[in-house]
This record gives C-alpha cells, sequence and structure tokens, in this order.
C-alpha cells in the first residue's frame, strides 16, 4: 500500500501544489513506515485512515454523525482495513458501515478516482473508554452525494446521534469547515460533466 499511497499523495499534489507544505506530516508518515506500520490500530505514532463527505443535492446539505468517544459531530470514516485495495474502497466501506447509505456517488477530482478531494492530519486526543494514548490520524478524505436524503442507521457502537447541516453549517465547523469552497467548488464542477 505504502507505494499506492506515495503516487495518490504525488498525483494530488500535482492537483493542489500549494498544499505541499500543509501535508509534509502525511507525506513523511508514509515514507517512513511500513504497510503495515501504516494501517496497524495500535501504532500510536499514527495510522492512515479514509473518509468520506457525504453531501445531499436536492436538501444542500451535509450528513454529520456525533462520535460518542470524540464527543463531537464528524464526518464518516475510519480506519484502513488489510482488506481494502485502496483508500477509495475503505471510505466508501466505512460510509456504508457508519451511516448504512449504500448508493453514493463519487465526487471526481480528477480521471484518477484514488485521488482524494482533500488530505489532512489530525491529532486524536487521549480515548478514554478505551484507554488509547493521542495518535496522529492521516486522513484521504472523499466527497460523495446522494440524489437527497436518504434514511441513515448509524453504528451505535461509534455514535449516537446524526444529523444533516447546511452548507454554512459545515463551513462553520472549526475542525473541518476550512474545506468548504474547495468541497462545493468540485461538487458543482460535476454538476456539469
Amino acid at each position: 500500500m505504502k507505494d499506492l499511497f506515495l503516487r495518490i499523495i504525488t498525483d494530488y499534489l500535482e492537483l493542489f501544489p500549494d498544499e505541499k507544505e500543509r501535508q509534509s506530516r502525511f507525506i513523511e508518515y508514509v515514507k517512513n513506515h511500513s504497510d503495515e506500520q501504516m494501517i496497524d490500530w495500535n501504532n500510536f505514532e499514527g495510522h492512515v485512515v479514509a473518509s468520506g463527505f457525504v453531501y445531499a443535492k436536492k436538501e444542500q446539505k451535509f450528513l454529520v454523525i456525533y462520535h460518542n468517544d470524540m464527543k463531537m459531530y464528524v464526518y464518516p470514516g475510519g480506519h484502513i482495513d488489510s482488506c481494502d485495495k485502496n483508500p477509495l474502497e475503505a471510505a466508501k466501506r466505512e460510509v456504508k458501515e457508519e451511516t448504512g447509505i449504500t448508493d453514493i456517488k463519487e465526487v471526481l477530482v480528477t480521471d484518477n478516482e484514488l485521488i482524494p478531494i482533500d488530505m489532512d492530519t489530525q491529532l486524536i486526543p487521549y480515548n478514554e473508554r478505551l484507554d488509547l494514548p493521542e495518535h496522529y490520524h492521516y486522513d484521504f478524505r472523499y466527497l460523495f452525494t446522494v440524489d437527497s436524503i436518504e434514511e441513515v442507521k448509524i453504528d451505535l457502537s461509534e455514535s449516537s446521534n446524526f444529523k444533516w447541516i447546511t452548507v454554512e453549517e459545515f463551513g462553520e465547523d472549526e475542525n473541518f469547515g476550512k474545506i468548504t469552497n474547495k468541497l462545493m467548488t468540485f461538487e458543482r464542477k460535476n454538476l456539469y460533466e
């Protein structure tokens, strides 16, 4: 997976060259860790994860779920498993597992579907329930759409609530709101292709 991750990162930075500094920690992490280390949940230097923003086109709203351990609303996503062929497959699996929504469509940023709409590095705080130390998540983030709001069946082992929020509310979130313009630019571009 390491070679695949590095190819995705290289192609991503060709599309978003101004993000090289922002992605520097992510790049160094991938270069300096083995396939096994990068997806090992018990690697507390960090691990690579994949996620998906889910956008309902008709209502123009994003889905967020309340993560019990983090005590905040987040977008669906999670750990890459050894059975996942790539981060896109992991993101789709995680979205489906955490929301019950199966009919999602990826918003492409290039002809290569594996290139995410965003990459991010997040410091995950200490998890009291599982007694896990703080660590980093290196996140391949994809954008998926549904035609309109669908029934959501959250995974109650991790989450306790969900809501569909407006683009404006999404943009106000301190954890992921700063990429709202990027998400909406590609979502609108997809409408006309």
